[in-house]
């Protein structure tokens, strides 16, 4: 086998990787809160803290490249929608929510109330409160002021619980707005983040952008598969040439 042709074979892999990740942003171009990830390319050997090589030439030409993603954390756009339950987080803020898998955080502020009367997600999440027991409200009109403080008929009930994190990279994502913080890896604090009624957080893909990156992913692709196909064929061919004679 030729020296470097897995290193090729690994750079056509990742090139799919990073088109999948780029894929999977614009189907949720219109999904609440939704945080878009952002590819990029580093040596296995590196990431691994091994070497492969046994000379400097050997190991630049036997890498194998591998597609990893980061979270861009930014904030969406609001998008009024007048109802009671929207809210949207301004600032480093995330409604804690209660999940069979444990507990999560998330910015998606479409809210519901099920049968039990328990506010949830759209998902069908419980929200948290102050006392990080779920928020039970009875009939009437509710109304979320600016600090989470969740009222039934202007009688206060609760007070959602927003936390925030000193580093969000190390927030895990979990499905379309969900995020997870692994044991170790980020701890959660209380939050000034503002509370708007009435609105939604939209997602921070830009379509325009994820467009051109498409097309630029494509371009790499093709690239190194012409390369592929110059090595393994034309080449391949000239040195059996030379060797048969």
């Amino acid at each position: 086998m030729n020296s470097g042709i897995y290193t090729a074979y690994s750079g056509m892999q990742a090139q799919l990787d990073a088109l999948e990740m780029l894929a999977n942003n614009l189907a949720n171009i219109n999904t609440t809160a939704f945080k878009e990830e952002k590819a990029f390319f580093t040596y296995l050997n590196q990431s691994l803290g091994t070497s492969e090589g046994t000379g400097d030439l050997n190991e630049a030409m036997n890498r194998s490249v591998r597609t990893l993603g980061t979270v861009n954390t930014a904030e969406g756009s609001l998008s009024p929608t007048g109802r009671d339950l929207d809210i949207a987080i301004e600032g480093n803020g995330f409604l804690v929510i209660d999940t069979p898998r444990g507990i999560r955080y998330t910015r998606n502020g479409s809210l519901r109330l099920n049968t039990q009367s328990v506010l949830t997600t759209s998902d069908g999440y419980p929200v948290l409160g102050a006392n990080r027991r779920p928020i039970t409200l009875g009939p009437g009109k509710v109304h979320i002021n600016l600090d989470g403080e969740v009222s039934l008929d202007d009688s206060a009930v609760d007070r959602m619980k927003i936390v925030s994190f000193d580093d969000l990279s190390k927030l895990e994502k979990e499905g379309g707005s969900l995020f997870i913080s692994r044991a170790g890896q980020s701890s959660e604090k209380a939050s000034d983040a503002t509370v708007k009624s009435g609105y939604l957080e939209q997602s921070n893909v830009n379509a325009v952008t994820s467009v051109v990156q498409m097309v630029e992913i494509l371009r790499h692709f093709e690239a190194i598969q012409k390369s592929v196909n110059l090595l393994m064929n034309d080449i391949n061919a000239k040195v059996i040439d030379k060797l048969g004679k």
